[in-house]
């Protein structure tokens, strides 16, 4: 019980530091690496915790948060998500987990479409269509080191298209994850590898560190979890968020998201709205974000799961 109330007080004096102290983080990294879209988290319910998820990563998206989540599972599971961002812009997920007696594997699959735009010439006059998209395909593989420990590691491809101009890298990320009880801790560095080059200019991958602890408590009806992101590049933002188990079918959410030192028109505090639906095999998720540190509109996440 001592546990759980440090814990709780822990995630409470987070919140109340970060709202004092805390300014928006984006602006610092323009410029400093490249292939941001990676930072863009994924599924509705890790939206709806405020991308708290690293220490919880037990569905299929724990391929991209903590790869040793994927060991953790006791089904298989493919998750499909539509994000809706700014500007018409639309991020699609896709992520399969395989869990086995002593290695699970996962795949996956992230695409951002930006859409066409009309090309000018010098005279201002129309020319062709031009097309951008960013990818990342990843395959994971994860295993249980004893009953509290596990570890996991995940490979990826990464590409971005600005029309015929196209660039390309390797990364890796490396998860680890502790259980005990109800109280589940996770680290994972993430996007380490290559430069992502275009002909002649290489730029650097969004390479971070992240650390999060979740904690169970009532009975398993209230899930709470706070994480720290710390990028190689850039400022350290603070992620927290509760989820509260209505029953054995619906989940409501919340989420808050601290960002440090950046442009003084951007939120500081953000505050994600998250509400999850489990029937029979499947989860369907959704959380409405009233604008994130891209852009001011609001922002609408769907995620479909199915488990068998």
């Amino acid at each position: 019980m001592k546990t759980v109330k440090f814990v709780i007080l822990i995630w409470a004096l987070a919140a109340i530091i970060a709202g004092f102290f805390g300014e928006v983080t984006v602006a610092g990294e323009y410029g400093a690496t490249t292939a941001g879209f990676l930072k863009i988290g994924v599924g509705a319910r890790a939206a709806g915790v405020g991308d708290a998820y690293t220490a919880i990563a037990d569905d299929a998206s724990a391929i991209y948060w903590n790869a040793a989540g994927i060991s953790r599972l006791d089904s298989r599971q493919m998750q499909f998500s539509h994000y809706s961002w700014y500007q018409d812009i639309k991020v699609e997920n896709f992520f399969a987990v395989f869990p086995g007696q002593r290695i699970s594997f996962g795949a996956g699959i992230t695409y951002l479409d930006y859409g066409d735009f009309q090309s000018y010439d010098v005279d201002g006059d129309p020319g062709d269509q031009l097309s951008m998209y960013n990818l990342v395909a990843a395959f994971s593989a994860a295993g249980n080191i004893n009953e509290t420990f596990s570890i996991g590691v995940t490979a990826k491809y990464i590409e971005q298209s600005f029309d015929i101009v196209k660039g390309s890298a390797f990364a890796g990320d490396i998860g680890l994850m502790a259980e005990f009880d109800k109280l589940r801790f996770g680290l994972a560095a993430v996007n380490f590898g290559s430069k992502m080059k275009f002909i002649q200019q290489e730029d650097e991958l969004p390479a971070a560190i992240r650390v999060g602890v979740s904690l169970r408590e009532f009975g398993d009806r209230a899930l709470f979890t706070i994480e720290a992101h710390a990028p190689i590049k850039g400022r350290l933002t603070l992620h927290q968020g509760v989820e509260f188990k209505i029953n054995d079918q619906l989940y409501a959410r919340t989420g808050a998201v601290y960002r440090t030192n950046t442009l003084q028109d951007m939120n500081a505090l953000s505050f994600n709205l998250g509400a999850g639906l489990v029937y029979g095999v499947g989860r369907f998720d959704y959380t409405f974000i009233p604008s994130d540190e891209y852009g001011s509109q609001a922002v609408h996440n769907l995620t479909l799961s199915v488990g068998w």
